[in-house]
């Protein structure tokens, strides 16, 4: 592999790989943004729904209506501590990493923060009081898992490993195995030889593979009885149909042979031939 070829496969695998981290950067901060959002969305709901039977001491009913929520928004974790700080219910895994800097939502009052179970899966949990009439009456916590922006990231790092082991493998063989990129021209070749086209023969042209001149396909169009008398050069003042070949002025084939100064045409015919017959027998 040459140089100039190396530098423009590290520059389009480069390209490659920073649009994939880009567009991966993109996905994770979208799959995060709508954890919180669902997060948020699902906390301000519970905090309504809980406010009643945390008021009456109703742990049963807390408990149903934590392990719903849990099953429908695929919950981790999901907790109502009444005014004293004990805990009246709680769904899903027991322990949950306390907040260290909860961050909080100034317009829902939601405080968020980042952690992880003691399984090292990462998780986002979700704060907010419990109001009735106003008061504060407790506060619920739930946590949802945070584990496929880790999947998306990765997927990336699988991805950008395997692309570098595929650019080196490919580097490697174009270096010490230039032969076997024959390999699929070959192939083609024998696939088309073994699907002959389905092709109109009587209304079809055929390509003389010397000259390239195009005529009607027939089965006598390449049959000559004498090919002595053909003229392979013809002077350009005869017109076509002033008489036979025979009559006409010019350079037969078999005149081709003696005359030294052609011997550069004669080569040319011969090795084109060859190569005709080679691709033919191929």
């Amino acid at each position: 592999m040459r140089l100039r070829h190396l530098i423009i496969s590290l520059v389009v695998w480069g390209v490659f790989l920073g649009t994939t981290y880009s567009i991966t950067i993109i996905r994770i901060d979208r799959t995060e943004n709508r954890i919180r959002e669902s997060g948020t969305e699902a906390i301000q709901e519970l905090s309504k729904l809980v406010s009643l039977p945390l008021l009456g001491s109703d742990a049963q009913t807390i408990h149903s209506m934590l392990v719903y929520a849990a099953k429908k928004a695929d919950l981790v974790h999901a907790s109502v501590k009444d005014h004293q700080n004990e805990i009246v219910a709680f769904a899903g895994a027991e322990q949950v990493t306390p907040a260290r800097n909860p961050a909080t939502d100034s317009g829902e009052q939601v405080s968020f923060w980042e952690g992880e179970l003691p399984d090292h899966k990462r998780i986002h949990s979700f704060a907010l009081d419990v109001l009735y009439g106003g008061t504060k009456i407790g506060r619920i916590h739930i946590t949802l898992s945070a584990e496929e922006p880790l999947r998306i990231r990765n997927q990336f790092l699988i991805m950008a490993v395997l692309s570098c082991v595929i650019l080196l493998l490919l580097i490697i063989t174009f270096r010490y195995y230039p032969g076997i990129w024959a390999i699929p021209p070959r192939l083609i070749s024998i696939y088309r030889r073994d699907h002959p086209l389905d092709v109109a023969l009587e209304s079809s042209l055929v390509t003389c593979p010397l000259c390239g001149v195009q005529k009607p396909f027939s089965r006598g169009l390449f049959k000559r009885t004498n090919f002595s008398r053909l003229l392979i050069i013809k002077t350009s003042l005869n017109k076509s149909g002033a008489g036979s070949d025979a009559d006409l002025k010019g350079m037969r084939l078999s005149d081709l042979a003696k005359r030294d100064d052609f011997l550069w045409f004669k080569r040319l015919i011969v090795l084109r031939c060859a190569e005709i017959i080679k691709k033919l027998a191929a």
